[in-house]
């Protein structure tokens, strides 16, 4: 089967995941990707308002309750920041400030690209075109680690497109880092076309993954390796862990009875919420082993959840709605908000937004869990779950969705399939369709 777009949208997919890299030395990442989002979107709407009875079966657009749950969810957490910011006197201009910067280019992304998997876009494309970027990043990934043995610097500048609004950090281009945590040194560590390290990380796993599923062998060999060196080259201590754990989870969620599934995932959830406690128990013994030298960024992190958790009392029930641009000395002027997902969620956006967020990914981690038995897309989907939900240990997800916006389309198509679930001995079948 050919694995060339065919048609419109998997031609806007296709070529912007293999010309990622002129996107990005462009700066017009957070531009196009969140325009891409809206444009996919669109497309979804417009076809499924205008089918009548008449329409093909094969054109027919449907829409999974998951994905519903995820657009109500997302547009909860509007509604937290339109509330915050009426709340402290923030004025209706701050709003559509926050709304057009920060809303629409992280938190939109989350129920945007499943979305757009409700339209003919074939899985295999996105594999195909998963492991052609793979094979880019892993030359580039070669050349940056002779540039540093050489001691020849990363070339580094602020695209133009920062007029666009937005922290300079996602309109800058430089392929790797070597320098330092607060004054200290650290290890060479890989950016290639993400914005900060740990983000790579997690886009790694997730092209790891995607990669994976590719069906000629010498493409899944090249995609694999070429994740996996975007996940060791990027430093990130909670997504090395992904390259292991993800794929035992998968395994145990896979092979058990439902009932077992059901619990395993639910701990799952529950676990990437405590995960930073966690990790500081094991800190001691993960010290002595890969992270000891960056020591102060996790006494900085630990700072960080500390006094936003203390300052999300001040509006428990909607949240701040913006980040504090600067933090105290305790933080090292860190702006509080950020860098830890699960404080900075009730911080940012209060009880509403914490609900919003943990219910529609709670939802659509139990049903791709059930799914994943039956269908090799729904188990790459809950894959690509596990590592967003073991990532929110140490960064915020929601930011780097305009990254790994390719495997939330999958999660999309995962959503989209009429798999059997349950089946009794008369080969009665329950579906999880909507």
């Amino acid at each position: 089967m050919s694995v060339k777009p065919q048609n419109f949208e998997e031609k806007l997919v296709w070529y912007t995941i293999i010309l990622t890299y002129p996107i990005y030395f462009l700066g017009a990442q957070l531009v196009w990707i969140p325009a891409l989002g809206f444009i996919l979107a669109g497309c979804v709407f417009k076809r499924w308002w205008f089918q009548t009875k008449d329409t093909p079966e094969s054109e027919k657009i449907s829409i999974p309750l998951s994905v519903w749950i995820w657009i109500v969810g997302m547009l909860f957490i509007e509604l937290t920041i339109f509330m915050s910011h009426m709340e402290f006197d923030l004025g209706i201009p701050k709003f559509i400030f926050t709304t057009v910067n920060n809303w629409a280019r992280s938190w939109a992304l989350m129920a945007l690209f499943p979305l757009a998997g409700c339209l003919k876009i074939r899985p295999q494309v996105i594999y195909r075109a998963a492991c052609i970027l793979c094979l880019q990043s892993l030359i580039l990934a070669t050349i940056c680690y002779f540039m540093y043995l050489l001691r020849i610097p990363s070339f580094s500048y602020v695209s133009p497109l920062v007029a666009f609004r937005g922290s300079a950090s996602f309109y800058t281009v430089n392929l790797f880092d070597v320098g330092g945590d607060f004054g200290e040194a650290r290890q060479f560590r890989l950016r290639l076309f993400a914005n900060f390290a740990n983000n790579l990380g997690i886009i790694g796993n997730i092209y790891f993954f995607l990669s994976s599923q590719e069906a000629n062998k010498k493409w899944r060999w090249i995609g694999t390796i070429g994740g996996a060196a975007m996940v060791v080259g990027s430093g990130s201590r909670s997504t090395i862990v992904c390259l292991v754990a993800v794929p035992i989870a998968s395994w145990l969620l896979t092979n058990f009875g439902w009932y077992i599934q059901l619990i395993v995932g639910l701990l799952s959830v529950v676990i990437g919420m405590i995960a930073p406690q966690l990790i500081e128990l094991m800190q001691t013994a993960w010290d002595r082993a890969i992270s000891g030298i960056r020591r102060s960024s996790e006494v900085v992190r630990k700072r960080l959840a500390e006094v936003t958790m203390n300052r999300w009392m001040e509006a428990p029930i909607w949240g701040h709605g913006v980040v504090e641009e600067k933090g105290p000395k305790y933080t090292e002027h860190m702006p509080i908000g950020t860098h830890n997902h699960w404080p900075d969620l009730f911080y940012l956006h209060g009880v509403v937004g914490f609900l919003a967020f943990t219910f529609a990914i709670v939802w659509g981690f139990v049903e791709l869990t059930l799914k994943a038995r039956k269908s090799a897309i729904a188990k790459t989907a809950l894959n690509i779950y596990l590592v967003l939900l073991i990532a929110t240990a140490a960064v915020d997800i929601q930011l780097a969705s305009y990254l790994y916006w390719q495997g939330l389309i999958l999660t999309g198509i995962a959503f989209k399939e009429d798999v059997p679930i349950f089946a009794d001995r008369q080969t009665r079948t329950l579906s999880f369709k909507s």
